[in-house]
């Protein structure tokens, strides 16, 4: 296995739980650099790293992650001093690759996860999307991918938006919809903990059958009664009728295409 010396620009919740990751798999974390300044003093600090108050890096860094936001990729991308040999990554699903503006000696290292402060997932489980700009640089991230996670995939920028979106639905609106229904059962006088055990069985069907064999409800069932004495009871919040009315619709309609 081939170690690598790794620096991070960026020292937020990606920047935490990768970095965690990349130690207990033998590689070595060099240094970590921030706009902020102070996360990436505390990152640094817990990884033995050096802290750098500019958007360079050591000269033996075989890999510099940018771990920043979406929108900040280009910028920092274009503000960097790197060595010449150093491959220069960053983790955005939505982001292309021509956001590194290089021709050579960069790619996409783009873990398929939820990230959230004090709440580091386990990493091998996770798979890793990588692209490059040239083989070489390829061979490295697949092999970095395979060492951290669950494996490593070849996937363009275009597929890789896809994917993103298929993100968003899987985690970022269910986890809103389990928000919404919190809110419903708080409204009506119901402590939200006591939703806790369907969070629990929801996810763990899913996880099993898989979502769609998994699906239950009014909707699915066809039962129009219960879905309009719904829609009343959600009166007080024309926002929440609608969105129970476009839902239900869009279940109706996928499950009358699967004949169930």
């Amino acid at each position: 296995m081939s170690a690598f010396n790794i620096s991070f620009i960026g020292a937020g919740n990606v920047a935490e739980a990768l970095s965690a990751r990349i130690i207990s798999a033998g590689h070595n974390i060099l240094s970590v650099a921030s706009r902020s300044g102070a996360s990436a003093a505390v990152l640094a600090a817990a990884t033995g790293a050096e802290w750098r108050r500019d958007l360079s890096v050591p000269d033996n860094c075989d890999i510099l992650v940018l771990a920043v936001t979406d929108s900040s990729v280009s910028e920092v991308a274009s503000a960097v001093t790197v060595p010449d040999h150093t491959v220069i990554v960053h983790t955005a699903g939505s982001v292309p690759l021509s956001a590194l503006m290089r021709t050579s000696r960069a790619g996409v290292f783009y873990p398929l996860q939820t990230f959230t402060k004090g709440f580091i997932p386990d990493l091998s489980k996770v798979p890793f999307f990588v692209e490059a700009t040239d083989e070489s640089t390829l061979k490295v991230l697949k092999e970095l991918g395979n060492q951290l996670g669950a494996g490593a995939w070849d996937c363009d920028s275009e597929r890789r938006r896809y994917l993103h979106v298929a993100a968003v639905f899987t985690n970022n609106f269910s986890n809103f919809m389990m928000t919404t229904g919190e809110a419903i059962a708080s409204g009506a006088g119901f402590d939200p903990e006591l939703m806790r055990p369907l969070i629990e069985e929801t996810a763990r069907k899913a996880l099993h059958a898989g979502p769609s064999a998994a699906q239950t409800g009014p909707a699915v069932r066809h039962d129009t009664r219960v879905i309009k004495s719904h829609l009343e009871l959600l009166s007080f919040s024309p926002e929440y009728q609608k969105m129970y009315r476009i839902i239900s619709r869009m279940i109706i309609d996928f499950y009358k295409e699967k004949g169930r």
